[in-house]
């Protein structure tokens, strides 16, 4: 945005110096989120909608590189077993959008910001990485599919994910930091990477044959 001069630069400054003091350990998650997300909401105000749609659909393919290689083959094995891939990230729903798209996932969801007449109002709507977000979210999707959560399987790496991963029979808890797993083995969670992710999707596969 600040390359093609899109929104108030000086409020995506504030984003970046935000998340800068907690990658220091100067604010806790929460703060960051709530902060990040209001900062982001004003640096939009006044654009127009579909301007951000384009760049999303502009930047993504040089994102597309950056995917694991396990994710496509995650998607056909998940469709396979029966399950219904929904993505859910912070990021804003525009690019969340795009990626989905280009996986073939229908069910997703982003930060989402007003908007009226076209134009981002400067208010945050939808932040899921917000306390109680993801867990909102899942249990809608849930309900909405019919799908039982204690036969559902969740895979975060973040501590905005700690909720929604609490909220399954299966939690994956993929390639967190040392506090996160150390969180992950208390409560009993899968400790997964890179290398044995599939695995353990077609592990859980098998205990819930052909249900969401």
């Amino acid at each position: 945005m600040m390359e093609r001069g899109l929104g108030q630069v000086a409020r995506i400054a504030d984003v970046m110096a935000v998340i800068g003091r907690f990658r220091r350990g100067e604010i806790e998650f929460v703060e960051m989120v709530e902060k990040t997300s209001a900062a982001y909401a004003a640096a939009l105000a006044g654009v127009q909608k579909t301007e951000v749609e384009a760049l999303a659909r502009e930047i993504w393919p040089r994102l597309r590189d950056e995917l694991f290689s396990f994710v496509r083959p995650l998607i056909t094995r998940l469709r396979a077993a029966g399950m219904i891939p929904y993505i859910v990230s912070s990021s804003p729903v525009e690019m969340v959008a795009v990626l989905a798209e280009e996986l073939g996932v229908a069910d997703h969801d982003g930060s989402r910001f007003a908007v009226v007449d076209g134009r981002y109002t400067g208010e945050c709507l939808l932040m899921p990485g917000a306390p109680g977000g993801k867990r909102s979210l899942l249990r809608a999707f849930a309900v909405l599919h019919g799908a039982e959560l204690g036969r559902s399987l969740v895979l975060g790496n973040g501590e905005g994910d700690l909720e929604a991963l609490a909220e399954v029979g299966h939690p994956l808890l993929f390639e967190a930091s040392s506090a996160l797993c150390a969180q992950g083995i208390a409560r009993g969670w899968q400790l997964v990477d890179r290398a044995d992710l599939l695995d353990h999707v077609d592990r859980v596969a098998r205990l819930n044959p052909r249900d969401p």
